[in-house]
């Protein structure tokens, strides 16, 4: 619970929430699977894929999640993120339009424990987002992100590591296991 905070109405909206993920994963995207505590703002939308989630998992507004997706536990997902196939319709055939040319391969994205990804951020797919890494807003993630990294930029690449020592690291690497 936040400092300062009614414990009424944080319980009360604790207790919102669960009833409106129960509503949302059991009616509108029963295809979602979800182990705990997710929050979920307006507009945000899962097309039919294989979803998995992760406990205290919140997607801000806007979100939409169009490729199979598995998503760890304490992530934490602006708004306006999107998660995408990547290998859409192929463009490199001669004779046919885009319009009619054929998808390609269909690759996952997964996003590890204790993750942070900005808002407005694009995710393609085949892209495995490391434990503990953040993503600035705005980014264009295209590949792989190492753990425990920062990482934005259209594409994205390193920004810098999170913590100061290989050791901060490691140690924050054996909390986040514990934890979850």
């Amino acid at each position: 619970m936040p400092p300062g905070a009614n414990k009424q109405i944080f319980a009360l909206r604790y207790i919102f929430n669960i009833f409106r993920t129960y509503l949302l994963f059991h009616f509108r995207y029963p295809w979602v699977k979800y182990n705990g505590f997710i929050r979920v703002m307006k507009q945000t939308s899962f097309a039919r894929r294989n979803i998995v989630l992760g406990n205290n998992v919140q997607f801000g507004p806007y979100c939409n999640v169009a490729v199979d997706t598995t998503i760890g536990n304490n992530v934490l997902i602006a708004g306006r993120v999107c998660f995408l196939a990547g290998n859409d319709h192929q463009t490199e055939c001669p004779e046919r339009l885009i319009w009619d040319s054929p998808r390609g391969e269909e690759r996952p994205i997964v996003v590890e424990d204790d993750v942070w990804i900005g808002n407005g951020v694009n995710i393609l797919g085949g892209v495995t987002i490391g434990c503990g890494s953040v993503i600035a807003a705005g980014a264009v993630v295209t590949k792989n992100v190492p753990p425990c990294e920062v990482w934005g930029g259209v594409p994205a690449k390193k920004i810098r590591d999170r913590f100061k020592s290989e050791e901060e690291k490691e140690r924050h690497l054996l909390y986040v296991k514990r934890m979850s």
